[in-house]
């Protein structure tokens, strides 16, 4: 591109302007004419003393004379009284107008005005924008005045315009090290990025690719929550660094951030291969550790279980800092958890209801429903029942809820009503469907020996086993229900509970002398509350909840009337309702024995006497009713063990002894963790989630 032959190889801070039509020495006209041949230059542009300007095809010269080639001829002139300028590009040559601004910008310099001299360089690039001489003088200025942002892009212009004829690297080095000091880190990588793209034989290059990978990763990435752009681009220079610079002290670093980086971005077996070399080449590097911890994070991704936990073992054993310590033991309790999905022949990974008959599971998924053997921590695929179940409509159904028991399984779905399965007789009785007038999403069902109760978003529907009556629809426009959208039902001897999608908790009486709704009330239930799951252990009853006010959750326990009742938090400062929401209890007895001091009687337990229940950091049951009326204290309730599920954490919690254990969610679900649903039987965990459905043995 177009060049001044004075302006080669000029330094930082230094500014040398000439007269512009000298006689050109012999010295300069071999320097020019070798510069020519370094960058292949194909054209010159001669200016005469008269203001006349040639421009042809170069065809060299010596101490006297040069060569043109100008239209077909090739014409022999004298050095002196000429000046040349080269270019590749003759859509880069500025016309007489902006040289002649140009020319004057450089006289005022000589003369100590640059004020004026930027106003003639700016008038040049106003006359003809693509004039790299002009815009490098600007940058030159700019930068004598410590205006960084203008001098690049001034210095950014002209290495577009003409980059193989300037010197940049100098200016956008000391550009970028300026900003790089001042923690300006986006600065510094835009000018480094320009001396890798425009310079990339200059020796400062291998350096700088890792430190603008390291810039692009470390710093722009997560001071901008892992753009993901910005974790490519950096991923991308680091890699090509590592190969081209591999004896570089920064090629430690950089193939370990290159191995967490794939393993972030769901590039698993790649990382797994550079993680592996770090750690054979670096045995001793201060990450590698950490590069272990993520490989066996990788394992769990993968399922590769057994290699997940050796190799967070290996860390655990070894004497690193508790924060790896405490990373390497939620990897090992990973490890506890099983995850099947499609693979495992489900019928799709998002898992939306799950019910227990004996030592099979039936899973429910928008592709239908599947029954399998998990006897023996087997996975068995029984394909008869649920082939005959997910043909028995029209459309395979997308299935929300499932109740068995050893005679039937009922089976709700989104938009396609309820299916009736007589495990007896391996047939399917009934199907209620929105042509029979039954509500189309059935979105939970419970059953016992008398009846099936069906939530619905159309009211509750209510079925008498072993009869040919039809179904009973409980909604306000034909009963006194307080609600219609209701999501969740639960079934005790004398109560249906019921939760709807606008927090109200309602409340059927079933004895056939009543047979009557209402709400329930109760002074622990705060305002914004809304319940969204029940359970019942022993005499309890559970309901687990949500507040979008409090941005919290938790779950109630009180009597089976529901009296009696406490409020415990489990988790706070939640912004995103989906995630609040999803919080599901199971309850069992507590059956463990009460540990006693020695030579201490044990105690009996009471209130006063039972450990407190509020542990540090921890949620605490408590009824503050109680204690702001001072009155006597109902009988403790009766011990339990809790398993509480969350998006984010996995609780077990032993009501008496107010012990919580936090069990890792299973991250080995690739992607988001949500969960569906959510039970413990058999000396099992099962969790429904979105990406597969995770299981772990109680311990």
């Amino acid at each position: 591109m177009l060049h001044q032959t004075f302006k080669k190889n000029t330094q930082p801070n230094k500014q040398k302007t000439f007269h512009l039509f000298i006689f050109l020495t012999s010295i300069i006209v071999l320097s020019v004419y070798q510069q020519h041949l370094a960058y292949g230059q194909q054209y010159v542009i001669v200016d005469r003393e008269n203001g006349d300007r040639l421009t042809g095809t170069w065809r060299g010269g010596t101490e006297t004379h040069f060569e043109i080639e100008y239209q077909g001829e090739i014409l022999r002139l004298p050095v002196a009284g000429h000046r040349l300028s080269f270019t590749s590009d003759l859509s880069n040559v500025a016309d007489r107008t902006a040289s002649k601004y140009f020319r004057n910008g450089l006289m005022l310099l000589e003369l100590g005005l640059p004020e004026q001299a930027k106003n003639r360089f700016e008038a040049a690039i106003e006359e003809f924008p693509k004039y790299p001489d002009a815009h490098y003088q600007l940058g030159l200025l700019y930068k004598a005045n410590d205006d960084t942002a203008n001098a690049l892009e001034r210095f950014r212009s002209v290495a577009i315009l003409d980059a193989a004829n300037f010197d940049l690297v100098p200016h956008f080095r000391e550009l970028g090290d300026a900003a790089l000091a001042d923690a300006a880190y986006a600065e510094a990588v835009e000018n480094y990025r320009l001396i890798l793209k425009y310079y990339p034989e200059h020796e400062s290059v291998s350096g700088l690719s890792y430190i603008t990978g390291f810039l692009l990763v470390e710093q722009l990435a997560d001071d901008n929550e892992g753009l993901s752009l910005l974790e490519d681009e950096g991923l991308s220079l680091l890699e090509s660094a590592i190969k081209q610079y591999p004896d570089m002290l920064s090629h430690e670093k950089a193939l370990f951030l290159i191995g967490n980086l794939q393993a972030r971005k769901g590039e698993l077996e790649n990382a797994l291969h550079t993680l592996r070399g770090f750690i054979l080449r670096y045995p001793v590097s201060e990450w590698v550790y950490e590069a272990r911890l993520t490989r066996a994070e990788v394992n769990l991704k993968l399922g590769n279980v057994e290699e997940a936990g050796n190799e967070a073992a290996e860390v655990q054993d070894m004497g690193v800092d508790e924060a790896l310590k405490e990373r390497a033991k939620q990897i090992l309790d990973q490890t506890r958890w099983t995850v099947y999905t499609v693979s495992e022949h489900l019928p799709d990974n998002r898992v939306q209801a799950i019910a227990v008959d004996g030592t099979r599971l039936w899973v429910g998924t928008p592709n239908g429903v599947l029954l399998f053997e998990t006897a023996d921590n087997n996975w068995t695929p029984i394909p008869g029942a649920p082939q005959l179940i997910n043909s028995s409509m029209e459309t395979v159904p997308d299935v929300c809820s499932i109740a068995v028991n050893s005679d039937d399984v009922w089976v709700g779905t989104r938009s396609q009503g309820a299916i009736h399965y007589n495990q007896l007789t391996g047939e399917i009785p009934d199907i209620y469907t929105p042509a029979d007038e039954f509500p189309a999403w059935v979105k939970d069902i419970k059953m016992d020996d008398t009846e099936v109760w069906f939530a619905t978003d159309n009211g509750v529907v209510r079925k008498i086993r072993g009869t040919d009556d039809p179904p009973i629809v409980y909604n306000r426009r034909l009963s006194f229900i307080p609600a219609d959208n209701i999501e969740t039902l639960f079934l005790t001897p004398t109560m249906v509970w019921g939760a709807s999608a606008d927090g109200k908790v309602v409340m059927f009486n079933r004895d056939p002398e009543v047979e009557e709704w209402s709400l329930y009330n109760s002074t622990e239930m705060r305002k914004g509350m809304t319940v969204v799951g029940f359970d019942t252990a022993e005499d309890q009853l559970l309901f687990t909840w949500f507040n979008t006010d409090d941005q919290s959750n938790g779950y109630f326990r009180a009597d089976l009337d529901g009296s009696n009742g406490k409020l415990t938090t489990i988790e706070t400062g939640i912004e995103d309702e989906n995630d609040l929401r999803r919080i599901y209890i199971r309850g069992a007895l507590d059956d463990s024995p009460v540990v006693v001091e020695e030579n201490e009687a044990p105690s009996i337990e009471t209130p006063e006497s039972l450990p407190p229940v509020e542990v540090p950091e921890r949620p605490s049951e408590f009824s503050p009713e109680t204690e702001a009326l001072e009155i006597q204290p109902p009988p403790p309730p009766t011990p339990l063990m809790l398993w509480i599920a969350t998006n984010d954490l996995f609780y077990t919690h032993h009501t008496r002894s107010g012990e919580w254990e936090d069990t890792t969610t299973p991250r080995i679900v690739a992607g988001e963790l949500i969960i569906h649903a959510f039970t413990v039987d058999n000396g099992r965990v099962w969790i429904a989630t979105n990406n597969g459905l995770a299981a772990m043995n109680v311990q």
